[in-house]
């Protein structure tokens, strides 16, 4: 009795340091790599604990960093699932592992599990969108959703619906890497063009006829330029650069900055107590809610309010940034386009602005939505995901999302308490 006692006392503490040691640890580097330690003895000593699962599934997080590790990694997560078949996340996990095996039919299998589990949990919806688009043929789509209406019954065009939307988001995102491609290149000409028109223009004697002319198409062309380069950023968003964000303190000096511009408007800042911090590229983020409240302060006529407000969504396990203003609103049938580049409700705006705030948001794994009815104002909110690496709670296992290089990459959860 006395060494079962002391067994479990040493893998609590054991699982307790890996904690510790995974919180906020690089991949490949000392702590990952104890943290690894710790878990793996776990797993070699108990076979039985109750707590099985979530050290299954703390450790699958940490292989999965790297293709070496991806067949451990497998074996880890289905023995973490037959622990706890209903975790939704870990079979999400698993079928990314799988689907990067080349092992398609079984990765779908995991993907449409997770689905029947949590309908409203997203990445399964991603993942299974990537797989269709990647590895299936038109064909072969198609009976793949007469599948899904086969097994989901009554929930079925809810699922296919998030589905379709999804593969929408994917064909759009080739559309614009190839467009960004050759706009690329006209961009480079366009420079160089310009460049030289404008060198030309410097070495002309001051009397030259039709100078003026020449600087007229000059400025015009370099107008378009800009104009060029803004449609390309709306199109593929920078590298990200993410660390752990206190969004609160972030915002909240934005708006600081922001109040000298603000005139006669109202600008006011709010925020709840203790919300979790995000990972996050702090710069993106700032840059996201500056261009909303700019765009607000805008909308309001004199001594209007903008207000800016950030908090959590517990229920979403989200922190949201709101920027709200009590300007005329937007009509309702120019809300699903005010996020398409190139689009503007103002005579003066270029119509990138917010394209480029939706794009951050979603290289964040989080969204951008408006709210808004003629004469009542709007609202914009952001929602990003909760990184459970500083979250206090205890006894379960939270779900940290992950930032891909690319967004056709499939999408896997960490797994920290």
């Amino acid at each position: 009795m006395s060494n079962t006692l002391n067994i479990a006392t040493d893998i609590e503490s054991r699982f307790q340091m890996a904690l510790q040691h995974a919180r906020g640890a690089a991949p490949g580097s000392g702590d990952y790599k104890k943290a690894v330690e710790h878990l793996e003895y776990i797993l070699s000593v108990d076979d039985q604990s109750e707590e099985m699962d979530r050290v299954c599934f703390l450790l699958g997080s940490l292989l999965d960093d790297f293709p070496e590790n991806a067949s451990r990694a497998i074996a880890v997560y289905r023995r973490g699932l037959e622990a706890d078949p209903l975790f939704a996340p870990g079979h999400n996990n698993l079928g990314v592992l799988l689907m990067q095996d080349g092992q398609i039919l079984s990765a779908l299998g995991e993907f449409k599990i997770a689905v029947h589990l949590e309908p409203d949990y997203m990445l399964p919806y991603r993942n299974l969108a990537r797989l269709l688009f990647q590895h299936m043929s038109p064909a072969q789509m198609e009976r793949e959703y007469a599948s899904i209406t086969e097994e989901f019954g009554v929930r079925a065009s809810l699922i296919l619906a998030r589905l379709s939307l999804e593969l929408i988001d994917l064909g759009r995102a080739q559309v614009y890497e190839s467009l960004y491609t050759h706009g690329h290149r006209i961009k480079n000409l366009m420079g160089l063009s310009g460049s030289r028109m404008r060198r030309a223009i410097r070495n002309l004697p001051p009397n030259t006829d039709g100078l003026d002319d020449l600087k007229d198409i000059a400025n015009e062309q370099e107008h378009i330029y800009s104009q060029w380069v803004a449609y390309l950023r709306s199109m593929k968003q920078d590298t990200m650069n993410p660390a752990l964000v206190d969004v609160s303190q972030l915002i909240e000096k934005m708006t600081h900055r922001l109040s000298a511009r603000a005139g006669d408007k109202e600008l006011i800042f709010a925020a709840e107590p203790h919300v979790p911090q995000v990972k996050a590229d702090a710069g993106m983020l700032s840059e996201a809610v500056t261009n909303l409240t700019l765009n607000a302060i805008e909308a309001v006529e004199n001594n209007g309010v903008v207000r800016v407000q950030v908090g959590a969504d517990t229920e979403r396990s989200s922190v949201y940034i709101e920027v709200e203003d009590n300007g005329p609103g937007i009509p309702e049938n120019l809300q699903t386009r005010i996020f398409d580049p190139g689009f503007s409700t103002r005579e003066r705006g270029n119509g990138y602005g917010l394209s480029i705030c939706s794009r951050i948001a979603a290289a964040h794994r989080g969204t951008l939505r408006v709210i808004s009815r003629p004469g009542a104002g709007a609202v914009f909110r952001i929602d990003l995901p909760v990184d459970f690496e500083v979250s206090t709670q205890h006894d379960s296992i939270g779900l940290q999302h992950n930032v891909p290089d690319t967004s056709r990459d499939p999408i896997a959860e960490e797994f920290i308490q």
